[in-house]
């Protein structure tokens, strides 16, 4: 369904590819739903690459199985769209990460004051701590808790959703930063500051920004992120750890860039599908399949 909350984003994707000379087009979901693959007149509209910026799993798979060149491609936004699943793939490789601890999944909400699954949380992770619905943007569905009443309250808020709970970095509160990456490069990069006493970082929560010269480890940390979850593009949020040092957050695979380009200038737009355009002209992408 169309969605006011992407419209500026589609619009700066338009714009970049009419003057690239790319003819792009808006689609639904729902309107390329009853699409016929085996139409061979149906099948003579399918266009040079699809710019997925959604989270229908199933149809990336469907265009994938077409031989279709896809950005992000299914599983890489699979991945991006669980917390947990993110977690999992991050968790050999290195990067620094709160500690987390993945909710045990439940058919039926479960009664957890009753169980001791919040006390043995707290004793792992400590207080406060924070917990997080498993998919979620825009940093809703994200809380702190610091008791075991609070704990118990929001995993209940959370019904049957997967969920996971982290080690809460209080050397960031209130501020992260977001680095914007295309292919193989970090090409922008902004410090997030709430400044009104918010734990998280979020400009749609009212977050303030400003331009980030990201230093080496942060863009290593960055760059590793999206190598190892296979994305073309996302943007990557990092936290700041005791000593500075950066730890990462979490990784949206179709983040808003409207803040990297009134904070910094950069036109990701543009980026993104010259990189998509360049990837094409190495013939470096083939049914979902990617050359880095």
């Amino acid at each position: 369904m169309r969605s006011d909350r992407f419209k500026a984003t589609y619009s700066h994707l338009l714009d970049a590819a009419e003057a690239m000379g790319i003819g792009l087009s808006v689609k639904t979901n729902i309107e390329l739903a009853p699409f016929d693959f085996a139409d061979a007149r149906e099948r003579a509209l399918l266009p040079d690459f699809v710019l997925f910026w959604d989270k229908d799993i199933c149809l990336a798979r469907l265009l994938e199985a077409q031989r279709l060149p896809v950005f992000n491609r299914a599983d890489a936004i699979e991945i991006c769209d669980s917390k947990a699943l993110t977690y999992l793939a991050l968790a050999e490789s290195g990067i620094e990460m709160p500690d987390t601890i993945i909710v045990p999944m439940a058919f039926q909400p479960p009664s957890w004051d009753g169980e001791s699954f919040p006390d043995r949380a707290i004793e792992r992770l400590g207080l406060p701590l924070v917990a997080k619905e498993s998919s979620g943007s825009f940093g809703e569905q994200v809380h702190l808790a610091s008791s075991r009443d609070e704990l118990v309250a929001v995993l209940g808020s959370f019904g049957a959703r997967a969920s996971i709970l982290q080690g809460f970095v209080e050397s960031s509160r209130g501020r992260d930063v977001r680095l914007q990456v295309v292919g193989d490069r970090v090409i922008a990069g902004i410090l997030r500051s709430s400044g009104g006493g918010d734990f998280r970082a979020n400009i749609a929560a009212g977050a303030s920004a400003e331009p980030f010269d990201a230093p080496e480890p942060f863009e290593r940390m960055a760059l590793s992120v999206c190598r190892t979850i296979g994305l073309d593009f996302a943007g990557v949020d990092i936290l700041f750890g005791e000593q500075g040092q950066p730890v990462f957050c979490e990784v949206n695979s179709n983040a808003q860039f409207e803040g990297i380009l009134a904070c910094c200038g950069v036109n990701a737009a543009a980026e993104i599908l010259a990189y998509i355009v360049s990837v094409l002209e190495k013939g470096a992408r083939n049914g979902g399949d990617a050359v880095r």
